[in-house]
């Protein structure tokens, strides 16, 4: 027997929501710890329900594993914020520097053509 899609939309019934939420925290309650024991893994986890109950599971001590999560979380965005801000700029300095090569070559071959011109002018004249 296949059970059929459910369609992801709150329950009306909050006898039948209470239910599911029981059942469905203790499921993910069992994953994590499950995760933990063979992944050893470093796992809090925080569930609030709708009556603001608090349910908790943390392979070792929450307030490590939070504190922790804080300073990854603090090294993330203040170094994503500099490299999202570094981008633009090196991609601008690589465009200016090959414009700048290309002016260079273009100048070069200019003065070049132009001095050989003169060159070639002042000869024939005399």
């Amino acid at each position: 027997m296949v059970r059929g899609k459910t369609q992801l939309r709150r329950i009306e019934n909050a006898t039948s929501r209470q239910v599911t939420f029981s059942k469905r925290r203790n499921g993910l309650l069992k994953k994590a710890f499950e995760l933990s024991v063979l992944c050893d893994a470093e796992i809090a986890l925080i569930i609030f329900s709708a009556r603001g109950k608090f349910y908790e599971f943390a392979t070792s001590r929450m307030q490590e594993i939070l504190d922790r999560y804080r300073g990854q979380a603090k090294e993330r965005t203040s170094g994503s914020v500099i490299e999202h801000d570094k981008q633009p700029c090196r991609y601008e300095a690589a465009n200016m520097v090959k414009k700048m090569e290309h002016l260079e070559s273009t100048i070069w071959s200019v003065s070049t053509f132009y001095s050989f011109s003169f060159f070639f002018v002042c000869h024939y004249n005399n």
